[in-house]
């Protein structure tokens, strides 16, 4: 490693290829309970109350609104801890909560009650580590990268990681399969969350020659610590409350607009194969877990170069409306039909890549740019309050009610987003995010990476 000169974009890409790796198997851990959700049903949370549905759902409530008070102090703890020190952290929250979440799964013989609470604390430990991880990742691309190099990066992590969701819907069904059919019926749901964990573990060994090779180009003051500081910069933006006084009403109608749209995604998704296998469709595991994974799948193909186009085209709230607007027929679809769900989960795939790319990077266009961190902050936050709530009605309205009513739910929400996109577009009275600009008295030194670093921000919660 030491041979490679930090100045060379040898040395740059293969900083990137560990960089991309550090937070694959956090993002394929996210929704392993999302394809074995009925066997945890069966299992665990059955053995202990007939709200199955609900208490399963508690599971993505307690992440949720971990991301929610780790996005307002994760900042602080990277400026304060460094970027190694703080990785090493966050690497370990996603292993140990892992891990410990199969360890629930494993306790065979003990009572489920214990196992699910064993479950629940393994998933809020992965909870502190699964979301700040992206904030190091984002600091390391920042600083190795700069000019057009940079929106390459971001879009390269952000790709990288949707892969660790595509292959968990496709291969985590198949892996049960096989070790309940090979290796044992009892242990097979412990031993397939305990491969999740396995892939954590990579993370670590990433993170390790990652640190290292910064360490290098540090040590040596080249690459991106070169004197003349030609290479990239990143500057960790603090949450300071008092910022919000300056925040306008269309940044505050944006966050709400945010989170209901991210509470219709998330909540979905974690109940997306179990959703999908009802009678009508007459899908098994594998199929359903397949187009579940399509939503993930469009959006690994096509938000880097989307991103690019809403920054070159603006009218951010017009095709907000667009993305916004097509949750509506999914969910009609798969309420009122019994046709193939594939269709429906690429429109979803679609929406969820348009909003992406037309919501997140817009927060930094509408805050002056000293409380871009804290609007980030806050926006993240409100979202996940959102999504922890939506996931707790979700399961109620599963257990309470119909497969119908539910998706009713899912189709409420999108009319209340598309309500909440025509509030902003009244709002926008000075065309930020219709021209994509923000005005010209705000724009400083320091802002200069912030459309990119708020591009790639936007995952830091999934």
């Amino acid at each position: 490693m030491a041979k490679l000169d930090p100045s060379t974009p040898k040395f740059r890409y293969t900083l990137l290829v560990l960089n991309c790796l550090l937070t694959f198997g956090s993002y394929y851990c996210f929704d392993m309970p999302a394809n074995l959700e009925q066997h945890i049903k069966d299992q665990v949370i059955s053995g202990f109350t007939d709200d199955v549905n609900t208490y399963y759902n508690y599971f993505y409530l307690v992440y949720s609104w971990c991301n929610m008070i780790m996005s307002l102090c994760a900042g602080v703890m990277v400026d304060r801890l460094g970027k190694e020190k703080s990785m090493y952290l966050f690497v370990t929250f996603c292993i140990v909560g892992s891990a410990v979440y199969a360890l629930g799964a494993a306790l065979v013989d003990s009572d489920p009650m214990l196992r699910y609470i064993i479950m629940f604390a393994g998933r809020f430990i992965f909870g502190l580590g699964g979301g700040p991880i992206t904030i190091v990742q984002n600091a390391f691309t920042a600083i190795h990268f700069n000019g057009h190099e940079l929106a390459m990066a971001f879009g390269c992590t952000l790709t990288v990681s949707r892969v660790g969701s595509v292959v968990n819907f496709n291969v985590t069904p198949s892996l049960y399969d096989l070790f309940y059919d090979n290796v044992s019926e009892d242990y097979a749901l412990a031993i397939t969350l305990a491969v999740g964990s396995f892939l954590t573990c990579f993370s670590l060994i990433a993170a390790y020659y990652l640190a290292r090779m910064d360490n290098y180009a540090q040590q040596t003051s080249q690459g991106a610590y070169r004197p003349d500081g030609s290479g990239g910069s990143f500057k960790t933006k603090k949450v300071a409350l008092k910022d919000v006084k300056e925040f306008p009403a269309l940044y505050w109608v944006l966050a709400i607009t945010i989170s209901i749209f991210y509470s219709i995604i998330f909540p979905f998704m974690a109940d997306s194969s179990s959703f999908l296998q009802e009678d009508k469709f007459g899908l098994d595991d594998k199929s359903a877990s397949f187009r579940a994974s399509l939503v993930y799948m469009c959006s690994m193909v096509v938000s880097p170069f989307l991103g690019a186009f809403v920054d070159w085209i603006g009218r951010r709230t017009n095709i907000a409306f667009l993305g916004t607007s097509l949750t509506l027929p999914v969910f009609l679809l798969l309420a009122d039909t019994s046709y193939d769900p594939i269709y429906a989960m690429l429109m979803l795939g679609i929406s969820y890549s348009v909003c992406a790319a037309a919501l997140w990077p817009s927060v930094q266009l509408l805050v002056p740019l000293h409380t871009v961190g804290t609007a980030n902050g806050v926006a993240t936050s409100v979202q996940m309050l959102g999504i922890g709530i939506c996931n707790i009605l979700v399961g109620y309205l599963r257990d309470q009610t119909s497969f119908v009513t539910t998706m009713m739910f899912f189709f409420s929400l999108g009319c209340g987003c598309v309500a909440t996109v025509l509030l902003m577009y009244l709002l926008d009275h000075d065309k930020k995010m219709h021209l994509g600009k923000r005005d010209t008295e705000n724009v400083g030194g320091e802002g200069a990476l912030d459309p990119l670093l708020a591009k790639g921000q936007k995952e830091e919660l999934v």
